[in-house]
């Protein structure tokens, strides 16, 4: 019966951009043993990012605003929760713009910056759905950005300091000739590590950004019980 649950269930995910969702992926599927085709992307939709400036479907890109969006009107994400076996939609925001929608950032040198700033967004991302859909939904709020997730397999420290992750990142994989285009493809393969939990435990990858730890908590206490 377990194994019927975990090949039925689907999880929807609404986010900024295609590497995003390749990173989320990975968090979920590692966590969960859901195949990779149960992650549904809802916006912005299934296609590389080439071919969405060609064609410029609107719901092909994606941004904060595009977010926030999505949050207050619901269409989506009421649409993908209807359905059975569809219980869970992930919004994903990152912090780095958090000022441009209303979230007054906390002093960075403080101690617990990040688990402060993180708390601010969800409850934001909470006034824009209005309706409390908090046990459907999985908060995956990076803060600067999701790179800084990534950044935690390549480089020990805590990824939520530096201000633009995107970069370090890049100098840290540069050093290691490594790829970093910021693609689904790519940062499928740059975020592996995060899908395998003996990698996890073994490098402490939880340890190094409290907002990857977040995610990864709040999927493993929300959704295994449902497997």
């Amino acid at each position: 019966m377990q194994c019927l649950t975990i090949f039925k269930m689907k999880i929807g995910v609404i986010c900024e951009g295609h590497a995003d969702r390749a990173v989320i992926t990975n968090i979920i599927t590692g966590i969960t043993g859901l195949d990779r085709s149960n992650i549904l992307a809802l916006r912005p939709t299934n296609k590389s990012d080439e071919t969405d400036k060609a064609f410029k479907n609107p719901k092909s890109i994606s941004s904060w605003s595009v977010i926030k969006e999505e949050c207050e009107k619901k269409e989506l994400i009421n649409e993908f929760l209807a359905i059975e076996g569809q219980d869970f939609v992930v919004i994903h925001i990152d912090t780095a713009e958090a000022g441009s929608y209303g979230v007054n950032s906390p002093n960075k040198k403080s101690d617990n910056y990040c688990e402060n700033i993180r708390s601010l967004v969800v409850g934001k991302i909470n006034d824009w759905l209005v309706t409390d859909l908090s046990k459907s939904i999985l908060y995956a709020v990076a803060v600067e950005e999701i790179d800084a997730w990534v950044l935690t397999i390549y480089e020990q420290g805590d990824s939520s300091k530096p201000a633009n992750p995107k970069k370090q990142l890049s100098r840290v994989l540069a050093k290691k000739d490594l790829d970093s285009t910021s693609n689904y493809n790519n940062y499928l393969i740059l975020s592996n590590p995060l899908s395998k939990q003996r990698e996890i435990t073994k490098n402490n990858y939880l340890s190094y950004n409290c907002s990857l730890k977040a995610f990864h908590d709040e999927v493993k206490t929300k959704v295994l019980p449902l497997l």
